[in-house]
C-alpha cells in the first residue's frame, strides 16, 4: 500500500518528468542522428583520401622492380644463371641490390631469386650476403606468383626473418613483404623474383594521420589479410563489410570502411570510433535538459515532502524500523509517540522483536557449540596415525644402534604431537603449518633416506597468512602410504607444496609422483572425499582428504574448493582455493 506522501511525490513527478523525458528523448535523437551522420561523412572523406595516399604509395614501392629492368647487365646474368663469370656476376648484383636497398629509407630487407641455378641473395642493415642456393620449400609465395597472371601480391604482416643463412637480424620487428616475378621482357618467362619487406610501423604512421577522435583505432587489410593496425583485434568480420565504403555500429563502437584496389590487389581501410565520441553532442543537449529537468523536479519533491511530512512521519519511521529488521538489526527501536494505531503498532513490534532476538541468540549459541565440537572430532582423528608412523620410524633407527638420529627423531615427534593435540588452536600461520610438515618430513628421511625428494615453495611474504591447521601434512602421509615406491630412488619419488596467491585467493598445490589414475578411480576418490558423514561415523582411516575437505567447508563453507587431479605424465595432484583477506597476500 503506498502512503500518502508517496502518491502526492509521485504526482508531482510524473508532472514534470514525463514532458521533460519526452522533450530530451526528442532532441537527443535528432542531434545524435545529425552526429552520426557528420561523423560517418567526415570519416568516410578521411578514409578515401587515405585509401588513395596509401595506394599511391604501394604503387610506388611497386615500381620498385623498374631499377632492375633498366639494367642489362643483371638482366643478362638472369638469363644465363649467376655461375657463369661468377665473380663478375655478384659485383653486379651486389650494386644492382645495394642501389635499390639506398633507394628508400623504408626498406627493411631484400631478397633476390635467380631463377637460372637457384641462386639466391639478400640486403639486410646495407650488407649484401654472399650467394645462396634457393630452396623452393622456403617460400610458398613465390609458387603463387609462378602461377597467376599479375606479376606481385603483398603478404601481410609478418615477423621479419632471415632469408638465409649468409643473414643475421639484429632486430625483431613486424613487416609486410611485397613480392615481385621478374620476366624476360619479350616472352614474359619468369627469370626470377624479388621481395622487398617493408616495416608495419611505416603504415602503423600512415593510419595515425587519419585519426580524428581519441580512443580511434584503425586497421589496413588486403584481402581478409592484415598489414598494419592501430588498434586491438578487429570488431568485425571481413564479411560484413559489403560495397566500395559503409558504416555501422558494432557494440560501443562506430565503424567505417572504405575499399580499393591496387593493381589487382584488394585494399581495405577501416577505423572505429568510440560511439561515445560520436553522440557527444547530443549527449551534451540532453544532459543540460536532464539537469534542467531534476532542477525542477527537485523542487517540487521539497515543497510536497515539506507538505505532507507531518502527516506522514510516524507511518515513515515506523517503516524505517521495519526495513532494519528486515536487514538483520535488531536493535531497531519502536518507540510510540502517538496512543493511535501507529502507537500501538509500535509497542506490538517492540514486544515481537524482543522475543526474535532471545531466539536467534539461543539457536546461535547451541550451532557455534556443535561446530567447534564437529571440528574437534575432526582434527583429533589425525594423532594415531602421526603416532604410528613416526614411531615405527624410531624404532627402526634405534635397532640400528643410532641414538643420535634417534633423540633427533623424538624430540621432531615430540613437537608434531604438541602441535597435533593442541586442540584449542584451530587456525594457525602458513609458516606454523609448513614447520610441522618439514618435521614430519625429516622424519621420513631418516627412514627412507636417499629414497625421495621433497620440494616445499612458499613465498616468504606469505607466512603470516592464517589457515586452518593441519591442512598441510596428511597429504603427505598419504602420499607415503598410497603413492611411495620403497624400491625406486629420488630420481622417481618426489613430492612437491607450491603455494601462491591469485586476487583475494590462496591457492596451494601438492603434486607427487607415482603411476596415470584412471578416470573411475578419480572420480571414486572424489567422491568419497565428498561425501558427507557423521562424526560418530568416522574411522581413522579418513583422516586424509575428506578430513580436510570438510574441514574447509566447516572454515570457509562454499568460498573453498578442492579439486584432484592426475596429470597425464602421471602422479597424483591437488588444488585448494581458500579466501583470504587482500592486506594479508
Amino acid at each position: 500500500m503506498k502512503s500518502i506522501r508517496t502518491r502526492l511525490i509521485r504526482l508531482v513527478v510524473l508532472a514534470i518528468l514525463i514532458p521533460t523525458t519526452l522533450a530530451t528523448s526528442a532532441s537527443y535523437l535528432y542531434v545524435r542522428h545529425q552526429n552520426i551522420e557528420q561523423a560517418e561523412r567526415s570519416s568516410l572523406s578521411g578514409l578515401k583520401r587515405g585509401s588513395n595516399q596509401i595506394s599511391h604509395y604501394m604503387e610506388d614501392v611497386r615500381r620498385l622492380p623498374t631499377s632492375l629492368y633498366a639494367n642489362r647487365s643483371l638482366l643478362n646474368i638472369m638469363n644465363v644463371g649467376a655461375d657463369a663469370e661468377l665473380s663478375e656476376s655478384e659485383g653486379v648484383i651486389s650494386r644492382a641490390l645495394l642501389g635499390l636497398f639506398l633507394s628508400r629509407q623504408d626498406i627493411e630487407q631484400l631478397h633476390f631469386v635467380i631463377l637460372k641455378g637457384n641462386s639466391e641473395y639478400s640486403v639486410y642493415n646495407m650488407k649484401t650476403s654472399s650467394r645462396g642456393k634457393f630452396d623452393w620449400l622456403q617460400e610458398t609465395d613465390y609458387f603463387r606468383l609462378m602461377k597467376q597472371k599479375n606479376g606481385w601480391l603483398i603478404d601481410p604482416a609478418h615477423q621479419i626473418a632471415a632469408y638465409n643463412t649468409h643473414t643475421m637480424i639484429l632486430d625483431e620487428k613486424e613487416i609486410v613483404s611485397f613480392r615481385y616475378r621478374i620476366n624476360r621482357v619479350e616472352t614474359d618467362e619468369p627469370l626470377g623474383f624479388l621481395s622487398v619487406d617493408i616495416p608495419t610501423s611505416v603504415f602503423e604512421q600512415q593510419l595515425k594521420l587519419f585519426e580524428n577522435f581519441p580512443g580511434e583505432s584503425l586497421w589496413l587489410l588486403n584481402g581478409n589479410q592484415l598489414i598494419a593496425k592501430t588498434g586491438k583485434e578487429l570488431p568485425v568480420t571481413n564479411d560484413r563489410l559489403t560495397g566500395k565504403s559503409g558504416s555501422m555500429r558494432v557494440g560501443d563502437s562506430f565503424i567505417v570502411y572504405a575499399k580499393t584496389t591496387t593493381q589487382g590487389v584488394p585494399i581495405t581501410l577501416i577505423k572505429t570510433t568510440p560511439y561515445a565520441s560520436v553522440v557527444k553532442g547530443a549527449n551534451e543537449t540532453a544532459l543540460i535538459l536532464i539537469l534542467i529537468g531534476i532542477g525542477s523536479l527537485v523542487l517540487m519533491i521539497i515543497a510536497a515532502s515539506l507538505a505532507a511530512l507531518k502527516i506522514t512521519k510516524p507511518i515513515k519511521q515506523l517503516t524505517a524500523n521495519v526495513w532494519r529488521v528486515e536487514q538483520g538489526d535488531l536493535s531497531a527501536q519502536f518507540v510510540a509517540t502517538t496512543n493511535d494505531e501507529i502507537g500501538l503498532l509500535n509497542r506490538q513490534f517492540q514486544r515481537m522483536i524482543q522475543r526474535i532476538d532471545r531466539l536467534i541468540k539461543r539457536e546461535y549459541r547451541l550451532a557455534l557449540e556443535n561446530r567447534t565440537n564437529e571440528l574437534r572430532a575432526l582434527q583429533s582423528q589425525l594423532n594415531p596415525h602421526f603416532l604410528f608412523n613416526a614411531l615405527q620410524s624410531i624404532g627402526t633407527t634405534t635397532l640400528q644402534g643410532d641414538r643420535k638420529i634417534a633423540y633427533r627423531s623424538i624430540t621432531g615427534l615430540s613437537q608434531m604431537m604438541r602441535y597435533s593435540m593442541n586442540n584449542e588452536q584451530t587456525i594457525v600461520t602458513l609458516k606454523q603449518e609448513v614447520d610441522h610438515l618439514q618435521s614430519y618430513m625429516r622424519l621420513q628421511q631418516q627412514r627412507f633416506p636417499d629414497r625421495f625428494r621433497y620440494i616445499v615453495d612458499v613465498p616468504w611474504h606469505m607466512n603470516s597468512i592464517e589457515i586452518p591447521k593441519m591442512i598441510l601434512q596428511p597429504f603427505a602421509e598419504n602420499y607415503f602410504k598410497h603413492a611411495f615406491n620403497q624400491q625406486a630412488d629420488a630420481t622417481e619419488n618426489y613430492l612437491a607444496y607450491k603455494v601462491r596467491s591469485d586476487g583475494d585467493q590462496l591457492i596451494i598445490q601438492v603434486e607427487n609422483s607415482g603411476s596415470v589414475m584412471e578416470a573411475a578411480k578419480l572420480e571414486s576418490i572424489d567422491q568419497t572425499m565428498r561425501m558427507h558423514r557423521r562424526p560418530e561415523d568416522r574411522q581413522t582411516s579418513g583422516i586424509g582428504l575428506h578430513n580436510i575437505y570438510e574441514r574447509l567447508l566447516i572454515f570457509y563453507g562454499e568460498e573453498a574448493s578442492m579439486i584432484l587431479q592426475s596429470p597425464a605424465e602421471g602422479g597424483f595432484r591437488i588444488v585448494i582455493r581458500i579466501p583470504v583477506e587482500q592486506e594479508e597476500l
